[in-house]
């Protein structure tokens, strides 16, 4: 059972050679949600980086976005565009932690600190 969410910034770090992320990755137990899916796809510029990518993928436990992920999503977003720039995507990652009861593991803490019941590190 997955301990972390990592974001999709942790798995473009490992992608990108980055040994912090490789380590973390290898060493902690991870799920990823599916906007992490979609957006290392749409980060792919050829056949090769994409079967990469579908390789990484592929090892993880992906967790979909469900009624009560995207409620909470549209609720953070409600709540904390204006005072703190939240994005959509942002909060449905956000949310998918807190439903899953899973720490946020983030190269951008900062997109997240302000977000109540979320553990990030």
């Amino acid at each position: 059972m997955a301990k972390y969410l990592a974001d999709t910034n942790i798995l473009i770090a490992h992608l990108r050679g980055d040994a912090r992320a490789t380590e973390f990755l290898a060493n902690k137990s991870s799920a990823i949600s599916a906007v992490t899916v979609a957006e290392l796809i749409q980060g792919c510029r050829n056949p090769r980086q994409l079967i990469q990518t579908n390789t990484l993928i592929s090892s993880f436990e992906v967790l979909h976005i469900d009624y009560p992920i995207s409620a909470l999503a549209i609720k953070f977003v409600l709540d904390l565009y204006l005072s703190h720039g939240l994005k959509f995507l942002d909060a449905v990652i956000a949310a998918t932690a807190i439903k899953h009861k899973l720490i946020l593991k983030t190269q951008d803490a900062r997109h997240f600190k302000f977000i109540k019941g979320l553990a990030v590190v």
